[in-house]
């Protein structure tokens, strides 16, 4: 039973540990529209953000590219964005 506990436990965190992807928090009370772009522009998706509002899980990818109008930057797939005075900071 003990063993059975510990294997299961085991899986969980190898899954959480491949299961990240990159949150982008706005601070601003402007909403936003984030495009998302993969590494070597395997996939593009825009994602509505709420003025103040959290999204999670943007890229599930090694790295993306974020773009809000007038700012652009890069995120690795773990990684932690925040929107602040129209500009990404990370």
């Amino acid at each position: 039973m003990k063993n059975t506990i510990r294997i299961i436990v085991g899986i969980l965190f190898l899954f959480a540990g491949s299961i990240q992807a990159t949150d982008v928090t706005n601070q601003d009370s402007t909403a936003y529209t984030v495009k998302v772009q993969g590494e070597g522009n395997l996939s593009i998706s825009t994602h509505n953000i709420a003025a103040n509002g959290t999204l999670y899980g943007l890229c599930g990818y090694t790295f993306c590219s974020f773009e809000i109008p007038g700012h652009k930057v890069n995120a690795n797939r773990d990684g932690k964005l925040t929107i602040r005075n129209g500009k990404f900071v990370q």
